[in-house]
């Protein structure tokens, strides 16, 4: 009864700004427009719900952390990802399992499209834009020592929120040896 009480709280949850930012902070609202057209979201050899709702808390997460950095109490960052293409690609004809290894080359970058809406702390637009990332040398750059499924896309996150909205307000707290 709680999966499906999850799974039909879903969609509803999905565009919840963060929790942790408290009703002054920065905030955002991440929503994914047709999941189910997005290129590639293959997670564990599956393109379902499942591998949606991961990447989209993976992704939520990141931005909620990214926001806290960059943007000033009382702003909400609002996206709407229209087309996730992760990096690398999944070849199941290779044999069995091989629909759970991704692999990593230079014709498979990773790429986000989304537009988004920089709303100050009335609602009143401040930014507003479309977007196409992609970094067409992702293998060759130093990701973060961690690892997950949207390393790759975290990194087109961290480079357009630089670029994007300046200097960060507050610095990245070093991770804990």
């Amino acid at each position: 009864a709680a999966l499906l009480l999850l799974a039909l709280a879903g969609p509803a949850l999905r565009a919840a700004p963060d929790p942790a930012a408290g009703p002054s902070g920065p905030r955002v609202k991440l929503t994914f427009s047709n999941w189910e057209k997005f290129t590639d979201i293959v997670v564990d050899g599956s393109s379902d719900k499942a591998a949606s709702d991961l990447i989209y808390g993976e992704l939520n997460r990141h931005l909620a952390s990214l926001a806290k950095r960059y943007l000033a109490p009382g702003q909400t960052l609002v996206i709407t990802m229209r087309d996730i293409d992760l990096a690398g690609t999944v070849e199941p004809w290779r044999g069995p399992d091989f629909g759970h290894v991704r692999y990593m080359r230079d014709t498979h970058p990773p790429r986000l499209v989304f537009d988004y809406q920089l709303l100050d702390d009335t609602g009143a637009v401040v930014k507003e834009g479309s977007e196409k990332l992609t970094n067409l040398t992702y293998r060759y750059q130093t990701p973060s020592l961690q690892r997950d499924t949207t390393t790759y896309e975290k990194q087109l996150l961290d480079d357009w929120m630089s670029s994007t909205f300046g200097t960060p307000r507050k610095p990245k707290k070093p991770r804990a040896p």
